[in-house]
């Protein structure tokens, strides 16, 4: 099971699970309930120029990674003003609220896990009123102990490239949430590569989503292929066979989340190696 499709913002409409909780809170899911997914939400959230929400709780972890614009978060009483690049973990049952106070839309990509219930079904989102805003929150501070599960990402913070094995060459990994960041259900980073490489044929026991930055890849998803380009949305479910062939001369990078989170071993089953049982060994 795979999707592969384009973000349009004509696709942006009211989120259903906020009703009257909120105002210019738009949403446009790329992959959720409705969909052959089973343990995500993923997708971009918009917030109108002076939209905000009330104090929410939630029993699922929500990952943010900012695409445009700025947004003002309270998470857990303190206040925050995120810009374009940043990233924050809203652990699961933590009150948190949005603003925009700014002139202009901000835009981020939402990641939620455990799968949040259809709007109809088991409730597992709570409202507690308007939230505490101070005047104008602060950016984040890396270097403030107090501004945890927060981040910030740059394509200049990868490492140059990397080659592991014959089926996973020319990448570089930026990760931004996982267990060690404080996240229990999903992993958030970036991948990039530079100058062409691969991530050969292989699959894996948990759901893979993207969405490119920038640049294009060639994909084979479930032996289908595609063209991925910036603002381009892909999704493999468990089980599910994908490659992905950068070219030489063409960098590419896009936003990764996993879900549930890899185990410690054999998280990734690359087709290859055991093709040689059948092919070289001849069993």
């Amino acid at each position: 099971m795979h999707k592969v499709t384009t973000f349009n913002s004509a696709t942006l409409a009211p989120h259903p699970k906020y009703g009257d909780h909120a105002r210019g809170l738009n949403w446009s899911p790329f992959v959720e309930h409705a969909d052959d997914t089973v343990h995500i939400s993923y997708g971009i959230i918009e917030v109108e120029p002076g939209g905000e929400t009330e104090l929410t709780i939630q029993a699922h972890e929500t990952g943010i990674y900012m695409i445009a614009g700025e947004i003002d978060v309270v998470r857990e009483g303190r206040a925050y003003r995120l810009v374009a690049g940043d990233f924050m973990l809203i652990p699961t049952g933590i009150a948190h609220a949005y603003r925009n106070a700014g002139s202009v839309a901000t835009r981020w990509v939402e990641m939620c896990a455990p799968q949040p219930k259809a709007p109809d079904a088991w409730q597992d989102t709570w409202f507690d009123g308007a939230a505490d805003w101070p005047d104008t929150p602060a950016l984040i501070n890396l270097a403030d102990r107090r501004d945890q599960m927060v981040g910030h990402y740059d394509l200049a913070q990868h490492t140059p490239p990397l080659t592991i094995t014959p089926d996973l060459d020319g990448f570089s990994q930026r990760m931004m949430i996982d267990d060690v960041f404080g996240a229990v259900h999903f992993n958030m980073f970036v991948i990039s590569f530079a100058d062409g490489g691969i991530c050969n044929h292989h699959d894996h026991a948990f759901e893979e989503a993207y969405y490119v930055l920038g640049g294009e890849v060639d994909i084979v998803f479930d032996g289908q292929e595609y063209l991925l380009k910036e603002g381009d949305f892909a999704w493999t479910g468990v089980g599910a066979q994908h490659a992905f062939f950068p070219r030489e001369g063409t960098p590419v990078h896009w936003l990764e989340i996993q879900a549930p989170q890899p185990p410690l071993r054999e998280g990734v089953r690359f087709y290859s190696p055991w093709d040689n049982f059948t092919n070289v060994l001849k069993f």
